[in-house]
């Protein structure tokens, strides 16, 4: 844990605490506090410093904390673990779980309160505030068919939308073929990898951003959270609860038959972009169509300006509006 983030535990959002005192508690100078508020700052923590009174939070946070989330899991999961851990602050929370790969019917579960190198769909960028967001990685080994592993972000993507509305009672978006939408703006995304053989029980890993209480600054498209949605903070230990025990509840319904003919078709209820003129975007190639949809394999329905449809495989395009 990189020091700095031994810190946070301590600052609070009601009352001011001296640097003098904060250094004392953590057995370093009081320069050493200012410099890793400035840092938190830069990281987009907002932090007050009144000089004479010391720092404290502009607003609270909600730091992970593993025993409250073991506490409220679904017994079945908590008896699948394999490794459950909570770090202040990770470079990638996919990276980790890989190193911890789970035996077969079991899971490897990381979550942080920072990611250094969180990235999204083709490796783009995406970093929160410290304490702001779900940032989360599961990797598993289940038997799953390869339609299924295809089509596992849509899946995971409805364990979400389930999870969002148990904690705050709103319905979000589903945008193909892994973000997460309301009105419009992004909350979040997807992003699952494949380590070994389809044929072979391979391990899925399924990594989550989540905009919880706080986005990221500075992207170059519209970006929300939870919190503003809710009018209030949300608890990110119950959020991420949810999350968790509705993606062990949807992993079991795609194992039962026609599991994932109904997944699909929940997924399509959340669908932001059905029947919209959406541009597809490849590389430096970018034609408009309109959404229809998606089909039975989790790919893409487009209709072209002559009436014709076919379908868009997930790794080929990007889909903009």
């Amino acid at each position: 844990m990189k020091s700095l983030y031994r810190l946070l535990p301590l600052l609070s959002h009601d009352r001011y605490q001296s640097g003098q005192k904060l250094a004392e508690t953590l057995g370093v100078t009081r320069p050493t506090i200012s410099n890793w508020v400035a840092e938190l700052g830069e990281l987009g923590l907002d932090v007050y410093t009144v000089k004479g009174r010391g720092y404290r939070l502009a607003e609270p946070i909600s730091l992970l904390e593993r025993a409250t989330i073991i506490d409220a899991l679904n017994p079945e999961l908590v008896q699948a673990l394999s490794v459950f851990d909570i770090q202040s602050d990770v470079d990638s929370t996919n990276r980790w779980v890989l190193d911890q790969k789970p035996d077969p019917g079991r899971w490897s579960i990381c979550a942080a309160d920072y990611q250094h190198q969180g990235r999204g769909r083709r490796g783009r960028s995406w970093r929160s505030p410290p304490g702001s967001s779900i940032m989360v990685s599961v990797a598993v080994r289940e038997n799953l068919s390869g339609d299924a592993l295809y089509c596992a972000s849509l899946i995971v993507g409805v364990a979400v939308v389930r999870a969002i509305e148990a904690v705050i009672g709103v319905c979000v978006d589903l945008k193909w073929p892994n973000d997460i939408y309301y009105r419009d703006q992004k909350l979040g995304g997807i992003l699952c990898e494949l380590q070994g053989n389809p044929l072979d029980q391979p391990v899925v890993v399924i990594g989550l951003g989540l905009n919880v209480n706080k986005g990221p600054a500075g992207l170059d498209r519209d970006v929300g959270c939870l919190a503003d949605i809710h009018g209030q903070l949300v608890d990110r230990n119950r959020l991420l609860t949810e999350v968790l025990n509705h993606l062990h509840a949807v992993l079991s319904e795609l194992q039962a038959p026609g599991g994932l003919d109904r997944l699909l078709a929940e997924w399509g209820r959340y669908d932001c972009v059905r029947d919209r003129d959406i541009r597809l975007i490849r590389g430096d190639a970018v034609e408009t169509v309109t959404a229809r949809g998606i089909d039975g394999q989790g790919q893409l329905l487009v209709e072209n300006p002559d009436g014709s449809v076919r379908a868009v495989n997930g790794g080929e395009v990007s889909v903009r509006w």
